[in-house]
């Protein structure tokens, strides 16, 4: 199985478990934060249908890559200047990944967390990475 598919199958996995407890207003909200991100990085039309459906985008570019940190700064899991924000990463995953004992979540995101990047954009993408590893191990 390929990177960006289990990138797709961890945000199809995370969204599943988000909407499962949401009003249709929170839901609501986060499709106009999507919308948002793909219109403020100029991705391509065909690519943002992938992206809102849940689907794969093959070779994904730096626009794609940096959709999933921007629909994060909106959530208001990254800062303005990028950082990850420990306490409001930690509360949304324990929503996403409710049946993981806290405990492996914490050390499972914190190892993530440690991830190497040159940008946000690849600290997002690569942290997806780790974490969907860590989820499937």
């Amino acid at each position: 199985m390929n990177f960006n598919c289990l990138v797709v199958v961890f945000l199809i996995f995370a969204l599943s478990e988000l909407t499962a407890g949401q009003t249709a207003a929170e839901v609501a909200a986060y499709k106009q934060m999507q919308q948002a991100c793909i219109k403020e990085l100029n991705i391509a039309a065909g690519d943002a249908n992938l992206l809102t459906a849940d689907k794969e985008v093959a070779n994904p570019s730096e626009s794609v890559k940096c959709y999933h940190s921007c629909v994060y700064k909106k959530l208001g899991l990254l800062g303005d200047d990028g950082k990850p924000n420990a306490d409001k990463i930690l509360k949304f995953a324990q929503i996403r990944f409710s049946s993981m004992p806290i405990d492996k979540l914490k050390a499972l995101l914190t190892s993530c967390a440690a991830t190497k990047s040159t940008n946000t954009c690849d600290f997002v993408y690569n942290y997806e990475k780790c974490v969907v590893k860590g989820i499937s191990a």
